[in-house]
């Protein structure tokens, strides 16, 4: 088993993504060939803001096909009800949630949120324009990733 973060993946929402963060016009694809490499093994953590509009289309097309149990941290964009989210494929949703993994105490947000006793926030939101507040902070950047879910473990020794 192996447990992967990504965040930000803003499908439906290219326009605007290309322009602000300066994504490639293909970004969308590139998210969801990436996507389908993650297994029946795999635990994915999505730190938020899947789609922005058609979210029942975005969830039966892309999300519900990924074959690896599925975690949701809620973004700003994700407007839906908890119990939206469990009935379309996510095995667990949240505001934020800590967990102990490799070792560490991780706090994982979609925004960077204040130390709350743990070694490290693991956060997105923030996309290429990361603020380095201090160690505790680590931001996942889909434009850093190339679009990639990152394995928790390398991402937490980076």
């Amino acid at each position: 088993m192996s447990i992967y973060i990504i965040s930000d993946t803003h499908f439906n929402h290219t326009r605007q993504m290309i322009e602000y963060c300066q994504r490639p016009a293909n970004y969308e694809e590139l998210f969801i060939k990436n996507l389908s490499t993650l297994t029946e093994k795999d635990i994915l953590i999505h730190l938020g803001d899947i789609c922005i509009r058609k979210d029942e289309f975005i969830h039966e097309t892309i999300i519900k096909p990924l074959k690896c149990k599925k975690i949701l941290v809620k973004g700003n964009h994700d407007h839906k009800s908890n119990s939206w989210y469990l009935r379309h494929s996510w095995d667990f949703v949240c505001e934020g949630f800590i967990d102990t993994l490799f070792g560490k105490k991780i706090l994982f947000s979609h925004e960077p949120t204040f130390n709350v006793g743990c070694h490290l926030n693991i956060h997105g939101h923030l996309h290429n324009k990361p603020v380095e507040f201090s160690d505790f902070y680590k931001l996942y950047s889909a434009e850093n990733e190339k679009y990639r879910p990152v394995n928790l473990e390398k991402f937490i020794s980076k």
